[in-house]
């Protein structure tokens, strides 16, 4: 299986396994399914209204769908799409930044170079040939695709046995307020640190241990990584 290591703009380096190119394929394969219902369902009403004015031809209600679902909505769930979504797969930029509006435009616009038009062909080979796991539409956008499932690797769940917290009284109640992608972060940022002590890991668990106490408004005590470590043992006892 693939990896990539990405440096978020916090400076820490995240490890993710990358979407294999037959979990693309099923991804893909669904959102067709999807626009082909939608487009056809869309068709069918232009057509009952039109019928007595103009004839209305199926390819120019299926390239626009196709179109406007890939491209609105990984941009406004976050790099997936129903089929992204349902395989637990996303869109991430390689610089570790978040990918915006014109990064899921271009890889919409070469979707129908590399996908569309040879029929995943050349999509396949080239995504398979790269060591990032990239088309042509994210060579151009700086994106690959990942495995959700490889965030979760830390899964709160697994971090913390139930038996462990049977007695167990949290310290830092407010930390509810997080959401689990957050506490994830957290749990990562531990162990980057711990594993690689370098000055960058050390300034990104720094910032992240002030910009806590500022959402929390408690003060840290001297050994941060038992502070961010009991964070962690609060929320799973707190959402368990």
């Amino acid at each position: 299986m693939k990896k990539i290591d990405i440096t978020t703009t916090q400076n820490v380096t995240i490890e993710y396994e990358l979407a294999s190119v037959g979990e693309r394929a099923l991804a893909s394969i669904i959102d067709v399914i999807v626009i082909l219902l939608v487009s056809s369902i869309i068709y069918g009403i232009v057509s009952l209204m039109a019928k007595y004015n103009f004839k209305v031809t199926y390819f120019y209600i299926l390239f626009p769908c196709s179109f406007l679902y890939h491209l609105f909505m990984e941009t406004l769930h976050h790099g997936q799409s129903i089929g992204k979504k349902i395989i637990k797969i996303r869109v991430v930029k390689i610089t570790g930044e978040r990918p915006g509006f014109f990064d899921f435009l271009m890889r919409t616009a070469f979707r129908f170079i590399d996908i569309t038009s040879t029929s995943g062909a050349l999509a396949l080979i080239i995504a398979s040939s790269s060591e990032k796991g990239q088309r042509l539409g994210d060579f151009f956008a700086d994106t690959t695709v990942i495995k959700l499932l490889n965030i979760n690797r830390f899964s709160l769940k697994r971090i913390l046995s139930m038996e462990q917290l049977k007695n167990y009284e949290p310290s830092y109640p407010g930390v509810i307020k997080f959401k689990e992608e957050e506490m994830l972060l957290i749990k990562e940022t531990i162990d980057r640190y711990t594993k690689y002590p370098n000055d960058k890991h050390f300034e990104a668990f720094t910032r992240l241990v002030k910009k806590i106490e500022e959402q929390l408004q408690v003060t840290a005590p001297q050994n941060k990584i038992v502070f961010l470590n009991t964070l962690v043992k609060d929320y799973v006892c707190l959402t368990r």
